[in-house]
């Protein structure tokens, strides 16, 4: 996930033909706040502008001020052939991006892990279902944000996975929420409350009841290894074997950035 405080539109768009097709790019004010202090970004960029929230210390910033802008902008002038302003400024973005790279995330692990249970590579729509909701989880409480970063109703939504023969989107969200339950609550010093707050949910008992609905768990036995590695074998033997895993690959159009 990537946060994007810039007011110009055009820059806007480079970030979001920069991200990588997997991840989010937040750009509404209404959701930067939550993004930052309730989510998992991987990187935060911004103008010299704006109001800036506090960051947690291990996400990277990008901050475009008016002389880098104006630097950019004197370069691609310079150019024998000069590329867009949109395409010049998502080549540097995009080479940017991979320097602020802090490597491997939990997510990434986790996704990893799941890849290795079922014992082949993840489809990229479903890995692309799995980045959102592990990174904001906070927001992805329901079909209806998902449905709307997809660019449709939840009721369209579920009718592409019912004619494909997958279990309802729901499903698939419910189960990523788990794995984020499991990863935080593996730091013995989180406290129930405190995950169901950071990812959520109404309370704790929400949080323990859909815990027990999905996988059958307590939270006592998610923060171990074994309660994750039993997290991983349940949900690729319910809903992730190879049919399953072909019908997300038909998926291809899912997250489509339409405004890129």
């Amino acid at each position: 996930m990537i946060v994007v405080q810039i007011a110009d539109a055009q820059i806007r768009r480079a970030v979001r033909r920069a991200a990588h097709p997997e991840e989010d790019v937040i750009e509404d004010a209404r959701l930067i706040p939550e993004a930052v202090e309730w989510g998992f970004p991987r990187l935060i960029v911004r103008d010299q502008w704006v109001r800036r929230p506090s960051v947690p210390p291990a996400v990277p910033v990008l901050e475009l001020d008016d002389g880098t802008l104006r630097g950019w902008e004197s370069e691609r002038r310079a150019e024998p052939l000069p590329a867009t302003r949109v395409e010049y400024t998502t080549m540097r973005l995009a080479a940017i991006m991979r320097q602020s790279e802090v490597g491997s995330t939990w997510i990434d692990r986790a996704l990893a892990d799941l890849a290795r249970a079922s014992g082949q590579r993840l489809p990229l729509p479903f890995r692309s279902f799995g980045r959102r909701v592990l990174e904001f989880p906070y927001h992805y409480t329901s079909l209806h944000p998902l449905a709307s970063v997809c660019g449709t109703s939840r009721g369209a939504l579920k009718a592409k996975f019912r004619r494909r023969g997958l279990d309802s989107p729901s499903t698939y969200l419910r189960w990523f929420r788990i794995l984020a339950v499991a990863s935080l609550l593996s730091d013995r010093s989180l406290t129930v409350a405190a995950a169901a707050r950071r990812l959520g949910f109404t309370s704790d008992g929400n949080l323990c009841r859909m815990l027990a609905d999905v996988a059958g768990m307590t939270p006592t036995e998610v923060r171990l290894l074994p309660g994750w590695n039993r997290l991983l074998i349940t949900f690729t033997w319910t809903h992730l074997g190879p049919d399953a895993l072909e019908a997300w690959a038909s998926l291809d159009d899912l997250f489509e950035r339409r405004s890129a």
